[in-house]
């Protein structure tokens, strides 16, 4: 059955069926599983909301251009200069051809179609057309083959796209959210790693499982430091936000090694940073992407440091942190900021994991059949960087791997993609059932679900 997105066409799916419709508690395992609901998400969701495209340093300068893909829409996006990303369908006004496939550079400031030769400036303005007088009787004005824009933004160093005619303020959908974001200067990393994969699991699946700390106790034990499932979940508060948006925070934890304060008060300094260690260097070799070896070594020299009485090492090292990457230029944001955030989920498929100037972010969408047991991921590592210090060339670090084969992955997202493949299978066996969500813990999960059938309950453009 082809489920291919037409936009053109009269929407096959209607609206939203009684069957697929949340309950206080539960998501039924249709809205994963259904062909229909994929095509319904299709019509009513994709081609009208705000969505992340690529990070801001993909395209670096004047004439960087990056393909983004959403079903069977594809968007060029292209640096036009210093202060100005445009955002066009991919597709030349002539007869159709894409203008562009991966990453590069527009050469000599000009788009060109590689069929007829057609070009447009970076602007989208048609500047040449090869046998112009036999178009129109020779009246084609150049407005009329102009690139097709569609909307953008830029936020917190990424690039956003709506396919709509007129989407929602933009501003208005990220308000909730834009002082937590600022605070752990998303905006200032850059690119350190990325990995993009098909995964068999459908792109709401795959944003869940980092959407909760529910499932650390059991799915990543080298986290928990002999910390029972009820103390995990003390660790944690969830907060839920206007427009599907949550997050879930540790009050710090993270930064004294996921114990909980009046254990590590218990501690010696020995200890502590044992603690300590352990839990940063689980996160340096189990993604590499959240920690950094640097991190790890100064953790280790807490142990040789002379502490206040009674100071807790966690907490020491953060000033010591704060210190060493302030005397290299480096900005790693405020611990206030960072304490606030330990995972938060940007609606509607972007979920970021900051820590220590460094963050972990993955995104999740349809494949372009729109199978509801496939998806497009892709996990980003970004960072600050030291004064003088460069980035690595954009590209994709890892080939695109079997995510059924832990070899491909570091440990930590194995576990998580070992869980996500069995989830996304158990759905089917249980078809017609649906989940039982914990209401805390779980809430965000939720929460994204209420604010997609906002879309999904309006008629298409």
């Amino acid at each position: 059955m082809n489920t291919m997105l037409q936009p053109q066409s009269t929407p096959a799916t209607g609206g939203l069926k009684p069957e697929w419709r949340i309950g206080a508690g539960g998501v039924p395992y249709a809205r994963y599983t259904s062909a229909a609901f994929a095509q319904l998400e299709a019509e009513r969701f994709w081609l009208k909301v705000w969505q992340m495209a690529c990070r801001l340093d993909q395209i670096p300068e004047a004439g960087s251009y990056t393909v983004y893909d959403i079903l069977d829409q594809s968007i060029v996006l292209v640096r036009v200069d210093a202060d100005t990303v445009k955002a066009y369908r991919n597709a030349c006004p002539h007869r159709a051809t894409a203008l562009a496939t991966g990453s590069g550079r527009f050469q000599l400031g000009a788009i060109t179609c590689p069929f007829h030769g057609w070009k447009w400036d970076l602007a989208g303005n048609c500047t040449h057309l090869p046998g112009r007088d036999e178009f129109a009787g020779g009246c084609l004005r150049d407005e009329e083959v102009a690139l097709r824009e569609v909307h953008v933004r830029v936020w917190a160093g990424s690039v956003y796209i709506s396919l709509a005619r007129e989407p929602e303020p933009f501003e208005a959908m990220m308000a909730p959210i834009a002082e937590l974001v600022d605070g752990v200067r998303m905006a200032d990393m850059r690119f350190y790693w990325h990995i993009q994969v098909r995964v068999n699991a459908n792109w709401k699946v795959t944003q869940e499982a980092f959407m909760e700390a529910y499932h650390v106790f059991q799915t990543h034990p080298q986290l928990i430091n002999g910390v029972s499932p009820e103390e995990a979940g003390k660790l944690y508060t969830y907060q839920t936000f206007e427009h599907g948006h949550g997050l879930f925070q540790s009050g710090g934890v993270n930064a004294i090694g996921r114990v909980p304060l009046e254990r590590m008060r218990t501690m010696t300094q020995d200890q502590q940073t044992d603690t300590l260690v352990r839990m940063l260097t689980s996160l340096e070799g189990g993604q590499d992407a959240q920690v950094h070896v640097d991190d790890v070594e100064i953790a280790r020299s807490m142990r040789h440091r002379t502490l206040p009485e009674g100071a807790l090492v966690g907490l020491e090292f953060q000033k010591v942190l704060r210190e060493h990457y302030a005397a290299k230029g480096r900005a790693i944001g405020s611990f206030e900021a960072l304490a606030k955030v330990t995972d938060m989920h940007i609606f509607p498929h972007v979920t970021f994991l900051p820590m220590l100037g460094n963050l972990l972010m993955y995104r999740s969408r349809p494949t372009p059949e729109n199978d509801p047991d496939w998806c497009i991921f892709d996990m980003y590592a970004l960072r600050t960087y030291a004064d003088g210090q460069a980035p690595p060339p954009w590209e994709t670090r890892y080939p695109e791997g079997d995510l059924s084969k832990g070899k491909n992955w570091y440990l930590i997202p194995s576990q998580d993609f070992g869980s996500i493949l069995r989830q996304q299978q158990g759905m089917h066996t249980l078809a017609g059932g649906s989940s039982v969500l914990a209401g805390h813990q779980e809430s965000i999960i939720l929460n994204m679900h209420q604010h997609l059938d906002r879309y999904l309950e309006e008629e298409p453009d």
